[in-house]
C-alpha cells in the first residue's frame, strides 16, 4: 500500500512539475542544441567540484536534482554549484549559497532532493 501511494504521489509530482520543464526546455534544444538533462559543470564551468559530482543532474538551467541511490538511505551529500546565484530547497524553501556543500542532507523516504536555481 505505502508502494503504491508513493507512486501515485510520484506520478502527479511529475506531471506538475517535470512535464512542463521537460517541455519547456525541449523547445530550448530545438533551436539552441543545449540537452534537456544537464551535468553540474553546465552551469560552472569554473567550478572544480561540478567536474567530479556524477550522481545529480539539472533539468534546464534552473533545476537541481539530487536522487537518493542507496537504498534505504534517507540523507545524501549535495553539491549546489557555484555561479553567483542561490539555490532554493523546493520542499523546505530554505536558500543556500551556490558553492555550499549540504553533507548528510534530509532526504525523506517519499521525496527526491530538489533544488531551484535563484538568480
Amino acid at each position: 500500500l505505502q508502494v503504491l501511494n508513493l507512486t501515485r504521489i510520484y506520478i502527479t509530482k511529475h506531471q506538475r512539475d517535470v512535464v512542463p520543464l521537460i517541455e519547456k526546455y525541449a523547445e530550448e534544444w530545438q533551436l539552441t542544441g543545449n540537452p534537456i538533462y544537464r551535468p553540474l559543470w553546465w552551469l560552472s564551468p569554473s567550478d572544480p567540484v561540478t567536474f567530479t559530482t556524477d550522481d545529480q543532474f539539472l533539468i534546464g538551467d534552473e533545476v537541481l536534482v539530487a536522487p537518493v541511490l542507496v537504498k534505504g538511505a534517507v540523507q545524501r551529500d549535495i553539491y549546489l554549484p557555484d555561479g553567483g546565484f542561490q539555490w532554493q530547497d523546493s520542499r523546505s524553501e530554505q536558500v543556500f549559497d551556490g558553492g555550499t556543500f549540504l553533507q548528510d542532507y534530509p532526504v525523506p523516504l517519499e521525496e527526491v532532493a530538489v533544488f531551484l536555481r535563484r538568480s
